[in-house]
């Protein structure tokens, strides 16, 4: 008889085990506590039930809550994502249920909001893997809301397997030394201060060439030409009549001014040394070159008459030349005089010669909206010649600054924006102040600080989620 008086009772301690409910978890979320228990554990493939709990901080429970929920399994190669919501119970006591279907299994991200009354809306994540048992809770807190923080958006929850098929990589916002590389196109053309006209002073005729064909080099006082002049011819006479007049008397008035106009016509004191030994005049005089370098060009023939004034040859020294370079608009600010530059062209493909800028003009071509600037270079192989198209590169340093990869700015319409980590799993878009732009790195003036850790890639996707979610604003403003 005891021993059946007991089996009730043993069998009674064994159904109350079998009802315990399943172990949760439990969170804080603002000042709401939030228990969280899932039905079946492990969860399958088929029906499921989420309960949900919610107390506030002095543990009464909250009644009247609006719950919010999805259950999302991302695209995997030929397959579509996969997602839906629930069907939501109030069962007393700040006790919620909420069923939904999982279709297989795998991993899936349970999305719950809460809208309870007395407390901010929260939001949070967990993850189930059928036939895997328990769950894991990723994230959760209260939305900040970006219309009362200028230059923040609405965080991204984004779970670490979510980052992971996106391709979501990490850099970190730090001060570096940056140098900003430009690069320009131009055409090597003669340094204008080597370059020297041959002119007469005087009218006369071109008997004959001694340098007859331009790109030919001469050297300082190498003879170009003879020729015969009848105002020459006056003036020599007169030269000769002073010095018979009085042949010691070199500073009497007549033979002074006689010498000082024939200096002024370019002979010197030796062709007048001459002049006086041979004691008579013939008109004619042999014309040299005043500098060494290349004949440019020759604008006279034997018999030529020549005005007072013609160009009769050009001669440049191509010894050092000049680059006229253009660089665009946007690149004015960062181009100075005394700056090293680097030439190239494609007579010589992979010889750089150093030069340096020498000259930056005042404005910007109207038309091509370029700037000019003057490169001067070393030419001592004459391997530029005038007219070639020449590749020019600057290098400017900016100094230590604030930098981020240019990877990770995000161009939506007038403003830039960078998604910063704030928590695991949770990627915010702030709004920056881009600067100048050195290559793979971009100068950061405002809106981050160093050490924020940013993304760099694919920053289209997320900033086409975030504008879904109205966490930015649109490409283009209303």
């Amino acid at each position: 008889m005891r021993t059946r008086a007991l089996l009730p009772i043993v069998v009674l301690t064994g159904l109350v085990a079998c009802s315990k409910p399943p172990a949760g978890q439990s969170t804080s979320l603002g000042n709401l506590r939030v228990e969280l228990t899932i039905e079946p554990d492990p969860p399958r493939s088929g029906d499921n039930r989420l309960l949900v709990t919610l107390r506030d901080p002095e543990g009464r429970p909250v009644e009247g809550a609006r719950l919010a929920f999805e259950y999302d399994m991302p695209a995997m190669g030929a397959m579509p994502e996969m997602k839906g919501g629930g069907t939501t119970e109030s069962l007393g006591g700040g006790r919620y249920s909420i069923r939904y279907p999982l279709q297989m299994n795998g991993d899936w991200t349970l999305t719950l909001g809460i809208d309870a009354p007395g407390h901010p809306h929260t939001q949070l994540r967990l993850m189930v893997s059928p036939p895997r048992k328990g769950f894991t809770l990723e994230s959760g807190g209260a939305e900040t809301k970006a219309e009362g923080v200028p230059g923040l958006g609405k965080a991204l929850e984004l779970s670490p397997y979510r980052q992971q098929l996106l391709g979501v990589r990490f850099a970190t916002a730090e001060r570096r030394e940056l140098s900003r590389s430009l690069r320009g196109f131009g055409r090597v053309d003669v340094d204008e201060r080597q370059l020297a006209d041959v002119t007469l002073k005087y009218e006369a005729y071109v008997e004959s060439l001694l340098v007859a064909e331009t790109g030919k080099p001469v050297r300082t006082g190498d003879r170009l030409l003879t020729l015969y002049s009848p105002d020459l011819l006056t003036a020599e006479e007169e030269y000769l009549s002073s010095a018979r007049a009085d042949p010691e008397g070199a500073s009497r008035p007549l033979q002074t001014a006689a010498a000082r106009r024939l200096r002024l016509w370019g002979l010197g004191p030796g062709d007048l040394e001459r002049l006086r030994a041979r004691g008579t005049s013939d008109g004619r005089f042999t014309l040299r070159s005043p500098a060494s370098g290349v004949v440019l060009e020759k604008n006279v023939v034997a018999g030529s008459r020549v005005m007072p004034g013609d160009v009769l040859y050009r001669i440049g020294n191509l010894g050092r030349v000049w680059v006229q370079a253009q660089f665009y608009e946007s690149e004015a600010p960062f181009v100075a005089v005394g700056q090293p530059a680097m030439v190239s062209v494609p007579a010589a493909p992979g010889d750089r010669i150093e030069g340096r800028v020498s000259f930056v003009a005042p404005r910007v071509d109207e038309k091509t909206r370029t700037l000019q600037a003057r490169i001067e270079v070393a030419n001592p192989h004459q391997l530029l010649k005038p007219g070639m198209f020449a590749d020019v590169r600057v290098e400017r340093s900016l100094g230590n600054l604030l930098s981020v990869p240019s990877a990770a700015v995000l161009v939506s319409g007038e403003h830039r924006y960078a998604f910063v980590q704030r928590a695991q799993g949770r990627l915010q878009p702030v709004e920056i102040l881009a600067g100048a732009s050195a290559g793979e790195l971009t100068e950061v003036r405002a809106g981050l600080e160093e050490g924020d850790r940013v993304v760099i890639g694919p920053t289209f996707l997320l900033g086409s989620e975030a504008q879904l979610r109205d966490a930015m604003p649109r490409w283009s403003a209303p």
